[in-house]
Formats: C-alpha cells, sequence, structure tokens
C-alpha cells in the first residue's frame, strides 16, 4: 500500500518551525507564572514549549551521534557518483548504485537524512525527554512481510539492511456521516462500514468491484517488478527476467493509466459512500481525488488494503529508522557516505557532460556521474553552464503545481488516554467535513500518533502527534506575509485552530494537555523545503506522466517526485530505483535484481 508522504523536507540547518514565535510567547507564559498566573490549557502549551531552533539543534547533534552520519567530514575530491539530495529517492538510487559496487557520495544540505520522511526531535520545558516527530510519511503497508511487491522492500532486500516493524489493523475517519472506525480489510469495511454509510444495494457495487480489480491488483502485485525497469534497450533483457510473471489486463495494458473514475464507471460502481470512499483514498495516496487517479495506484492499494489478513506497517523508531536503514546500506560500502551540511551550488559541467559539483564552501567534487534528487526548478538552478538542458525542463512548464501545507506537532499528556493503539483509540486518523470538494482548503486533515504505536517515540506519559492539511492550503493566501507581521501571526492561530479541532475529534481534551505545540505555514515549507510555493510536488492528472530520468546531458540525471511516476513513497523509491538502473550496466542491473527475493501476493478478497 502507498503511504501518505506530506510534509516539510528543510534543506538547511534549522528547526521547520523556526520563525514561530515560541520563544517569545514561552517568556511571557513564564513571566505571567512568576507574577502567581497559573496558565492552562492553550498557555501552558506555550508555556512550557521548548525554543524550537534550539531544540533542532540539539536534535542534529543527536543525530550525528545516533547514525555516525559523515556530519561535519570533508567531502570526496572524486566519486563516481555524486547524488545531491537525501529525500528517500535519492538514497535508494544510492543504495541501489551502492550495492553493485559503485563508488557514491549522496551531499545532503540539511543535518538530517531523508528530506521529507525525516525525523526531528523537540523537548518541552519540565519534561524529561525528547517528542520525535516525523515530519511526512505516516502510513505504510506491504513491508512487513519476508515476501513482497512493495518496491521500498524490494531496496531494503538489495541493501541487506532494513527497520523492524511494527504491524497494526485499523485507520479511523471522521467523515461527514459519522465516524468510521474500522479494521482494514475487507471484513470491517463490508459489515460495519457499507450497511452504516451506503446505500440499499453497496454491498453489491462492492463486491463487483472487488470482483473487476482483483485481476487488475494481480497483474501489478504479483507481475514484473518496477525494478526491472530501464530507460534504454536493455529493460527488455531485464523485462526477459520476468516473462512468467507477465499477466494479461483485461482491457489491456492501456487501462492502467486510466483514470479510476473511469474503472469505478466501468464497473457500475454508483454509490455515494463507496465513491466518496475511493476519492478520498485517491486523494491521500496522490492528492487529486478518482478523476485524477490511475487505475494501477488504486488496484494496487486495494489490492493490498483489502486482502485477507492484511495489516499496516509502521517502522520502528519512526521515519527515522526507515532512513537509518537506507543510509546504513550505502554506507557499509566502500567508499560511500552521506554527507550532511553540504550544499551543493553548480553542477559542472566539461566537454559537453556533468562532470562534477560545486558545493556552497568552494569545494569541487569530481564524478562521472551527476544525479540530482531536488524538485526540477531547483535543478534547473543548479545547471549554469548547460544550455542543452533548456529545452528538457520546458517539458515541466505544463503541470500545475499542488497546494501547500499547514502543520502541526504536538507534545501532550497521555493521562487517561490509551497507552498504546487500540480498536477505541487508533494511533492515525482523517478528518474530511465535506465531499463535495476533497481539494478544498481546511476540508481535510489527517492525524498520526506515533507514539501510540511505538512508544519510545514521546518521553514516559506523553504522546507526539502530527497533523497536517494534506496539500490543500492555498500559496496565494500567505504569499504576501511578513513572517514577522502581526497579520501573519493572526492568520497562523486560525490555520492552528482549524488542526486542533480535527485533533480535538478523537482527544476531546487537548488543549488541556498539550505541553509542546510547533506551527508550519507554506511559508515554512517554502524556506525548507526548497519547493516553489511550498508545494507537494506536481499535480499531474491521470493518463499524464512526469518526464523520465535521463537527461540530454550525458552523465546527468534526476529522480524524485518531479520524475515519472510521481509524488508518494512508493513513487519516488521507484524513480530511485529507475534512475540507478540507468547508470548501471545491463550485468550490473541483472545482480542487483539477483538479491530481490520472490513473492507471491495472494489477492484472496
Amino acid at each position: 500500500m502507498a503511504a501518505m508522504a506530506l510534509a516539510f523536507v528543510p534543506s538547511r540547518p534549522g528547526c521547520p518551525h523556526h520563525g514561530c514565535g515560541m520563544a517569545r510567547r514561552a517568556q511571557r507564559a513564564q513571566r505571567a507564572h512568576r507574577r502567581g498566573a497559573a496558565p492552562s490549557g492553550r498557555g501552558l502549551a506555550l508555556g512550557l514549549a521548548t525554543v524550537a531552533t534550539a531544540a533542532a539543534r540539539r536534535s542534529g547533534r543527536a543525530g550525528k551521534r545516533r547514525r555516525g552520519l559523515a556530519l561535519c567530514a570533508e567531502p570526496p575530491s572524486e566519486s563516481e557518483v555524486v547524488v545531491i539530495g537525501s529525500g528517500l529517492a535519492g538514497l535508494t538510487c544510492a543504495g541501489v548504485l551502492a550495492a553493485a559496487g559503485k563508488q557514491v557520495t549522496v551531499l545532503e544540505s540539511h543535518y538530517h537524512p531523508g528530506g521529507a520522511a525525516h525525523t526531528f526531535r523537540a523537548r518541552a520545558k519540565g519534561v524529561e525527554g525528547d517528542f520525535c516527530f516525523d515530519s511526512g510519511p505516516s502510513l505504510y503497508g506491504g513491508l512487513s512481510g519476508e515476501r513482497t511487491s512493495s518496491p521500498l522492500k524490494h531496496v531494503y532486500q538489495i541493501l541487506g539492511e532494513e527497520p523492524e516493524w511494527i504491524q497494526y489493523d485499523r485507520w479511523n475517519a471522521f467523515i461527514p456521516e459519522g465516524e468510521a472506525n474500522a479494521a482494514i480489510g475487507y471484513e470491517e469495511f463490508v459489515t460495519k462500514l457499507l450497511p452504516r454509510f451506503g446505500g440499499p444495494d453497496a454491498q453489491e457495487q462492492w463486491k463487483r468491484l472487488m470482483k473487476n480489480i482483483v485481476p487488475m491488483a494481480d497483474a501489478i502485485c504479483n507481475g514484473p517488478p518496477p525494478s526491472f525497469v530501464r530507460e534504454d534497450l536493455g529493460a527488455a533483457i531485464t523485462l526477459a527476467r520476468y516473462l512468467p510473471k507477465l499477466k494479461a489486463i483485461p482491457g489491456g495494458p492501456q487501462k492502467l493509466s486510466e483514470p479510476f473514475s473511469q474503472f469505478l464507471e466501468d464497473a457500475g460502481v454508483t454509490d455515494p459512500f463507496i465513491k466518496n470512499w475511493m476519492d478520498m483514498f485517491a486523494f491521500l495516496l496522490q492528492g487529486l481525488p478518482s478523476y485524477g487517479a490511475p487505475t494501477s495506484m488504486m488496484a494496487y492499494m486495494m489490492g493490498d488494503l483489502y486482502k485477507k489478513n492484511t495489516c499496516l506497517d509502521f517502522p520502528k523508531g519512526g521515519n527515522e529508522a526507515l532512513v537509518d536503514a537506507l543510509v546504513r546500506g550505502i554506507e557499509k560500502h566502500p567508499g560511500c557516505k552521506v554527507i550532511l551540511r553540504a550544499h551543493v551550488e553548480e553542477v559542472l559541467v566539461e566537454g559537453g557532460r556533468a562532470s562534477g559539483v560545486r558545493l556552497k564552501s568552494g569545494k569541487v567534487i569530481q564524478a562521472t556521474a551527476v544525479v540530482s534528487n531536488t524538485d526540477w526548478q531547483v535543478t534547473k538552478k543548479l545547471m549554469k553552464n548547460a544550455p542543452e538542458l533548456e529545452e528538457f525542463f520546458g517539458q515541466w512548464k505544463d503541470y500545475p503545481l499542488l497546494k501547500s501545507f499547514i502543520h502541526l506537532h504536538l507534545g501532550f499528556r497521555g493521562n487517561g488516554l490509551p497507552k498504546s493503539h487500540c480498536a477505541d483509540f487508533p494511533a492515525q486518523w482523517g478528518v474530511f467535513n465535506d465531499w463535495s470538494d476533497l481539494e478544498a482548503p481546511r476540508n481535510a486533515v489527517l492525524v498520526s500518533c506515533p507514539s501510540m504505536l511505538d512508544p519510545n517515540l514521546a518521553p514516559p506519559g506523553y504522546h507526539a502527534l502530527h497533523a497536517y492539511t494534506p496539500a490543500t492550503e492555498p500559496w496565494e493566501d500567505w504569499a504576501h506575509l511578513d513572517e514577522k507581521s502581526e497579520e501573519y501571526k493572526k492568520k497562523k492561530e486560525e490555520a492552528k485552530e482549524f488542526l486542533y479541532a480535527a485533533v480535538s475529534k478523537q482527544v476531546p481534551d487537548l488543549e488541556d494537555r498539550v505541553v509542546l505545540e510547533l506551527v508550519g505555514t507554506p511559508l515554512t515549507h517554502r524556506r525548507f523545503l526548497r519547493k516553489p510555493s511550498g508545494s507537494y510536488g506536481l499535480r499531474v492528472k491521470a493518463p499524464e506522466m512526469l518526464p523520465g530520468h535521463k537527461t540530454p546531458l550525458e552523465g546527468f540525471h534526476m529522480c524524485g517526485d518531479s520524475t515519472a511516476p510521481g509524488i508518494g513513497v512508493p513513487a519516488v523509491v521507484m524513480s530511485g530505483h529507475i534512475c540507478a538502473n540507468n547508470i548501471l550496466s545491463v550485468p550490473e542491473h541483472w545482480r542487483v535484481l539477483d538479491k530481490i527475493k520472490d513473492w507471491k501476493t495472494e489477492l484472496e478478497i
């Protein structure tokens, strides 16, 4: 199952919530406390809040000790391959290349690796221990099994490194019709949700939909893995390895790229609840409802989510553990490093090919291949001497941007609440106020309380929580604001209240519990993500497809959410893997595929 990946990617040192004014508010609350006032509720939250920047810097130092990364190491003078950016695509690309015997250097501006999937720490005054906050992806599936079709699982098998997985069984949703709390899989959806929210023939329509989706899901989940793909004629050889896995697709392969709304129509699905439910999942996976989501993505998700004995997975230690496993897989190979606080200023070009990079420090690293795992517009700015790429970069101009985010990270007291994920208190939930326009601002919120799954992510007796709007906050509403202005502060408070209301659906007395509060806005995103307009990525409607990973400049490659297949964890992992395959020879690529364990996904529904 695809993972939700809506997050910051701070690209230079500093807390994602730097500039939020928490230090000043904390000082005011502390002064009030000294005068005899007893702050409670939200006032207590602000009074106990850590100065966010200092907390993040402490987190960076802790990350250095924990990972043993080359935080302050001198970058090498040369490397076979340089990868710019340590997002999941960049780490995947570097890991596959390292496993194939290439010498790889990953350069990251931030002091945490992982891009949108990084974890940061903060402390609340008077509370012993760290709150660990994941900045992005929160929902994973298909990773705890030994043999699965997950692209990320295959990368871990190639690297011989993997986090420990925590399995759990349900996700909650507060929808316009009521609370839809049910275990994932087929049974409770059919026995609890459809009778309550569906129409008179909803169950019959659902059975027909699943009957039609299984052949599609089987062709994807049990077909050739994305890891065989390369963008040259060698793909015929790597595909031949998986010919026994090729399956017929009803209606032909082109059906996989059609919008899922067309698939629903062809299956005779008219029930409003089922259509809204499918729109919700499509929107959470790719930022667009069913009319813009490819059938391939939805078939993969439904095959994984509704198969027998399915479960959700969470990396023990949070996304930090997920990223650390990729880093270990890179750095255990001789000459391979992930170097942090290493900001790339320019991709060097000599003799008509990429020849290395120049860092902000002035350091030059020579390389035979350079991979950019950054937004396409950031990548374009790095190419200061590559006129042959001007027309190439023009391909992206036709794709509009998805909207931006508001984020809320909270530390709160857990007294009286369940200590761990359970039927009455699922660790993750969503709030959807109106089905008519899922993309509308302030309509939807996603919430993850990972300390319900792994208690080590918060101090004893407390919980860590992340709530965010899923790429629905208009940049235009914030672009003109000065972050020091009263107008900005007021608007930020209004946005925060909306997120508080969503979290309170499951924690009604939330305000009296909060001890740490961190808020991020679209301006926060622009500053730390190095993303235009703080956007999640490009708005790609099926059957459109983003550009690939090879470029007209010899030795220069791209991966990440600006390239096919697009946004989301499985998509960026695929992009990184395909990019690595393009750099490898066919025999090298073939040997990498030897490391992937064969699998068979049982789609008994």
